[in-house]
């Protein structure tokens, strides 16, 4: 033998090393033989005992009897064959492209565009992968090896495989290329995270090609070539920055979730019967991987995400030891999400969005700031949405930039200034006074106040805005000319704190309208809020006093409100109720008269309405605050209102709500304007209710016969 090792060294080794391949072989043989096969019996103990625990019924039956039998325990080596066999599937989760968003009248505001790449399917690469490896490795230890010594340094064998399946992912990337006449590099951190992370998934070499790339890349590009192309469902947004944030944008994840449908086989179902996994049992998530898919990130694409997403699809593949796709055993196609029809109404909203990004003077140069809501006063669906500054919803896709991520979230930018914008209502909230004071029985016709320039509760003086004494007045004139010390007066010696909160919130103020999008419920101060939040010094230790009431009357102090609830309540009072439902789904089945808001009616007798009515109409009108919303021939119930608004003395908040026409209400509006600078005042009159005339002529424009 030593003699045979001495003359022959190469074939002794090679003897040596088949000796030692055929005793793993044996010993991988007798373990499965004689170790796995009889552990068989205790695995079927095992789960017996355990279905037993979590399904007695099953053994109650034949039937279960024979179901518990024949797809659960495992009773020979062939079955044990099944469950090692299933630990070399894998499965590759698709997603559905969305459904697209429409407004009322079915005109597309979201959609879905097609992204064309070029792909490259690594897993396919191994065998080249492994003879790139060999060849630097070789190249290494010949430029490394030293001729005095027999021993090699060793090389950095995991460093290298990544450069080796690097080059060949750059010699592919030269061939895409040359076809296309391009000259795309590799990110070589992105594809070394990638490939690691998802070794199943195709990488994406090139993305955005043209339709015309996308066709000569495939006339060129061998079917069975490892080079193929991809075509992912992105977002497409044909109005660019129209309702950006009630529309919202989707981000990209691999959280990709296989719905159920009933009456449908999803690939969740298929993936299950394979793995024999229960429905209350999660799915592998180290052996499933997902091509990126969308999630709504604002707006309807979140709110309605669940309706809008695809349904998965998806394969199941066998695979190699080292994780290289064999043979694809399921598949299930991916399924377009649900069309969501909004009650957004784009020509109005484009005339929202147009009137706040190019106001008349007095007001600043450039967009306003703020938002404008219209609503339809009988079913409470949004009409328009809009909120000012806005953006193109196309920046968005594929995914939203580092530079417009700061550029929106600037200056509260972020916000929806409809549902989350807290400001005070200021002139506005007279209509609560106004409601509270003719239900308790306190104002009517013959109600007079003397109205100074300014009164004093306590220790604080209260200007009227407009400066002068403007004798008695009564209860319609003060509506028409907007009075602050009427209204100051009727709170604090006629009305009280209790009436006006009592009011304001059984209007629905102080409490989210229930529509959702992140929206903000607002404040409603009463004495404990103020015991609560208010108990420094400069706020006299958190007691309620008569200043207190002044400010409360006139939606000043700690009063917070959003756009839409000002919506929401003029709409209410056009529909002699106390609540209004917003909602921005459309369904044209619905008949209006089998809606309820969850209100209950206002309260008032007719003519106490008819008093309500008329001052508002009288806002509008000639001498009114509002008189720069006149339309010939319609009649509009309105109220300003210009709001002391943050720390900064002369920031206001500009305010006009409405609703028209008076003697058949169909659609209520409420705009909301944030001065741009320190010291600047806006008054909703001049601000706010040019916006809000715009909304109206475009909507009695598609909408004449709601004039009669």
């Amino acid at each position: 033998m030593a003699a045979y090792q001495r003359h022959n060294p190469r074939l002794f080794s090679l003897s040596i090393l088949l000796t030692a391949l055929l005793a793993v072989l044996v010993l991988g043989l007798a373990w499965r033989q004689v170790l796995l096969k009889p552990f068989v019996p205790y695995y079927n103990a095992w789960l017996q005992t355990r279905l037993q625990k979590e399904h007695p019924d099953w053994l109650e039956t034949d039937q279960g009897r024979v179901q518990l039998q024949n797809e659960y325990l495992k009773q020979s080596m062939t079955d044990y064959d099944a469950i090692e066999s299933a630990q070399m599937l894998r499965c590759v989760l698709q997603p559905g492209p969305r459904g697209r968003i429409l407004d009322r009248h079915g005109y597309v505001l979201v959609d879905n565009q097609p992204r064309y790449s070029v792909v490259l399917y690594v897993n396919e690469l191994r065998g080249e992968f492994n003879q790139e490896f060999a060849q630097l490795r070789k190249n290494k230890l010949t430029q490394l090896h030293d001729d005095t010594t027999e021993v090699r340094p060793t090389t950095n064998s995991e460093k290298m495989f990544a450069d080796a399946r690097f080059n060949v992912a750059l010699r592919y990337l030269a061939q895409a290329n040359l076809i296309l006449g391009r000259n795309e590099t590799l990110d070589r951190a992105a594809f070394d995270r990638t490939v690691s992370e998802n070794p199943l998934l195709p990488y994406p070499l090139i993305d955005n090609l043209t339709p015309q790339e996308f066709a000569r890349f495939n006339a060129r590009m061998p079917v069975d070539s490892h080079l193929q192309t991809q075509v992912q469902a992105l977002r497409a947004y044909p109005n660019g920055s129209v309702a950006f944030r009630t529309l919202g944008y989707v981000t990209q994840t691999s959280e990709i979730a296989t719905d159920q449908s009933p009456g449908k086989t999803t690939f969740e179902d298929l993936w299950r019967q394979y793995l024999r996994i229960q429905p209350d049992e999660k799915l592998p998530q180290h052996i499933t991987f997902a091509l990126p898919g969308l999630h709504g990130g604002i707006g309807l694409e979140n709110a309605y995400d669940n309706i809008l997403r695809g349904q998965t699809g998806g394969e199941i593949w066998v695979v190699d030891p080292s994780a290289s796709k064999r043979e694809r055993v399921a598949h299930a196609t991916p399924i377009k999400g649900t069309d969501l029809q909004s009650s957004l109404d784009l020509n109005l909203q484009l005339a929202a969005e147009k009137a706040l990004a190019h106001p008349p003077p007095p007001a600043a140069a450039g967009p306003l700031i703020g938002s404008a809501v219209a609503l339809d006063v009988h079913t409470g669906e949004v009409l328009a949405m809009a909120v000012s500054p806005t953006f193109d919803l196309n920046e968005t896709v594929p995914h939203m930039s580092t530079d417009f991520y700061a550029q929106l979230s600037e200056n509260g930018n972020a916000l929806n200034r409809a549902t989350q914008g807290l400001y005070p209502a200021g002139s506005t909230y007279k209509l609560i006074d106004t409601i509270a004071g003719l239900r308790a029985g306190l104002f009517d016709a013959n109600t007079r106040i003397d109205c100074p320039a300014s009164v004093t509760f306590i220790k604080h003086v209260f200007n009227d805005d407009s400066g002068t004494d403007k004798g008695v007045l009564d209860l319609i004139t003060a509506l028409q000319i907007s009075n602050d010390v009427f209204f100051f007066k009727a709170g604090v010696q006629i009305l009280h704190w209790t009436s006006i909160v009592t009011e304001a919130r059984r209007l629905g103020l102080g409490q989210p309208t229930g529509i959702g999008m992140g929206e903000h419920a607002g404040i409603v101060p009463d004495p404990d809020w103020k015991k609560a939040n208010r108990h420094d010094a400069g706020n006299n230790y958190g007691k309620w006093t008569d200043d207190d009431t002044a400010n409360l009357a006139l939606g000043q102090g700690d009063v917070e409100v959003t756009p839409l609830q000002m919506a929401c309540l003029v709409a209410s009072i056009a529909r002699n109720e106390t609540r209004t439902q917003p909602t921005l789904i459309h369904n044209p089945d619905l008949d209006p008269a089998t809606i309820h808001h969850g209100g209950e009616p206002l309260g008032l007798t007719p003519v106490e309405r008819q008093l309500l009515l008329t001052g508002m109409e009288k806002v509008v009108g000639d001498g009114g605050t509002g008189y720069a919303v006149q339309i010939p021939g319609l009649h509009i119930a309105g109220k300003t209102g210009t709001a002391q608004w943050g720390s900064i003395k002369n920031t206001t908040v500009a305010w006009f709500v409405c609703f028209a026409p008076v003697e058949n209400p169909q659609i209520a509006i409420a705009v909301a304007i944030e001065s741009p600078t320190t010291g600047s005042d806006y008054y909703g009159g001049l601000i706010a209710g040019p916006v809000a005339k715009s909304m109206l002529l475009e909507y009695f424009k598609e909408y004449p016969q709601k004039t009669n």
